[in-house]
């Protein structure tokens, strides 16, 4: 009788409190569309893209002078190859080769600097500009969930399915617009 009574009461209590647990609340985020959407992180990204843009275009100048250079050899190993040309001309080709082997090495170390400089400055803009701005919208995403005592938040990039009435991208992007 008594194992009756302990199974008995044992089962009321595990019912009791499956029934007192509360149904998790979940909602998505669509990341991407918050970000293009929240004005001053747009603005932020222009304003690194500004500070990289000098950088980049010097880095396309650099590339045409490659170019060129490549070009240059090339047509300079022609004429070492050129079984009809004078050991003169052949000699003042292959002279020619060497130096701008010389000039392409030379324009390559300045190119990789370049585009160290251009990945440092892009970092940079990274962590300065864009981060706290990152951090932000988190908290604007932690306040619309609370606001709608939402319990779990999932970015819809990572969701397989979800209907359209769980999505709280447009609050998320009105908090952040309002500041």
């Amino acid at each position: 009788m008594k194992k009756l009574t302990t199974v008995i009461l044992a089962s009321v209590f595990i019912t009791a409190g499956l029934f007192a647990q509360k149904t998790p609340v979940i909602a998505t985020v669509d990341v991407q569309r918050v970000l293009n959407d929240y004005t001053e992180f747009q603005t932020a990204v222009e304003k690194v893209r500004g500070s990289v843009a000098p950088v980049e275009e010097e880095m396309k100048k650099m590339q045409g002078n490659i170019q060129a250079i490549v070009t240059e050899g090339r047509e300079a190993e022609a004429m070492v190859a050129n079984p009809a040309a004078s050991e003169d001309a052949k000699a003042e080709a292959q002279a020619k080769v060497r130096e701008l082997q010389g000039k392409l090495q030379e324009e390559q170390g300045k190119l990789q600097q370049f585009q160290q400089q251009a990945q440092a400055l892009a970092k940079q803009g990274q962590q300065q500009d864009l981060a706290p701005l990152q951090e932000k919208a988190l908290e604007a995403v932690k306040t619309v969930a609370s606001d709608k005592a939402i319990d779990l938040v999932l970015a819809k990039n990572a969701v397989i399915f979800a209907d359209d009435s769980l999505e709280i991208t447009d609050s998320v992007i009105a908090v952040l617009n309002a500041e």
